[in-house]
């Protein structure tokens, strides 16, 4: 949207005149109220607001554009924020049986993992083998990778 000249004067009676436009595009306004000389500035000065009152047209008062004039200054919305990126995946491909087999391996392995912890004194926990976590939760993916190819639903283990 172009630039719109607007011109406002006051007259004898204490009320205001607004011109809107230039040459044979010009349009008036007369006889306004300090609050509707706020309104209709505030409506011709908004880039969204597209109809005015008072029989002002903004599209006629803006005219032909002017041979090399700069264009003006209009406020913008934000743009919105672009998505986060994905986190990086890795997509490991392996058939249904062999993933069945090592998820009962991994089952078997967690409960020797439970049976060896509860072997162990309560001041010997930091002699636990690393990774129990992570086995647990490599066994819930690949279990949860096999619900969805087959839609039967598993049970966690319980320890």
């Amino acid at each position: 949207m172009r630039a719109l000249p607007i011109t406002i004067t006051a007259n004898d009676s204490g009320h205001f005149n607004l011109t809107v436009g230039h040459g044979e595009n010009t349009q008036h306004a007369t006889g306004l109220a300090w609050d509707e000389l706020l309104g209709m500035v505030g409506v011709l000065t908004h880039p969204e607001i597209r109809s005015a009152p008072y029989g002002i047209s903004k599209v006629r008062a803006v005219g032909a554009p002017e041979p090399d004039a700069p264009a003006p200054c209009v406020p913008r919305h934000q743009e919105p924020a672009p998505p986060p990126l994905p986190e990086p995946m890795a997509v490991i491909r392996i058939p249904l049986d062999q993933a069945n087999q090592l998820s009962s391996g991994m089952a078997d392995l967690l409960c020797w993992l439970g049976g060896f912890r509860a072997a162990l004194h309560n001041d010997a926990l930091d002699r636990l083998p690393m990774g129990i976590d992570q086995t647990r939760e490599a066994r819930r993916l690949i279990r949860a990778a096999i619900s969805d190819a087959t839609g039967d639903d598993f049970a966690e283990l319980p320890f």
